[in-house]
């Protein structure tokens, strides 16, 4: 599924989701691995994904390496009036552990504050995601807060930390 890269790092590119991808999206984004990380809770399907993407304030980036998707990146609820938004990402679960959510971040951290000039970028993580929290500290976000009970995940109210990071810091 090549496709038209947008950014790149040292062993991933960050390219636009095409309709080709929507199959690779959602089996992926429904593995329970996944799928808890990033709260989603109902099924995805294929004509789902293409109406995530449909939302204004949503860039959504496709990470591969060697050309092949391995993941995504997204920034959310951007506001250009305020200068932010909220990061978002996941990589399937046979490629973690390698370091590649920590490079697909840090290419939409670069996306989001040198070519969409955000002053601020936070995300939200459950309190028992380790791996995930550590790709934030890795990247310079500081812990901001907690959520307490926010989120019902497998049968129990867990907490979510909320990180930032600003630009004059990444």
């Amino acid at each position: 599924m090549p496709g038209t890269q947008f950014l790149s790092g040292d062993r991933l590119t960050l390219r636009p989701v095409e309709p080709d991808d929507y199959g690779f999206l959602a089996r992926h984004w429904n593995d329970p691995i996944v799928r808890h990380g990033t709260n989603r809770y109902t099924p995805v399907t294929e004509s789902d994904i293409a109406d995530l993407l449909a939302t204004d304030d949503t860039v959504h980036f496709l990470s591969c390496r060697d050309g092949e998707p391995i993941g995504l990146t997204w920034l959310f609820q951007v506001s250009d009036v305020h200068g932010n938004a909220e990061l978002g990402y996941w990589i399937a679960t046979a490629e973690s552990g390698q370091g590649y959510a920590t490079e697909a971040a840090r290419l939409c951290l670069r996306y989001a504050v040198d070519e969409r000039n955000l002053r601020k970028v936070i995300a939200r993580v459950f309190e028992d995601n380790d791996a995930s929290m550590r790709v934030l500290e890795k990247l310079g976000f500081r812990e901001e807060g907690r959520l307490r009970d926010h989120y019902y995940v497998d049968g129990r109210r867990v907490n979510a930390v909320l990180y930032g990071i600003l630009d004059a810091e990444f």
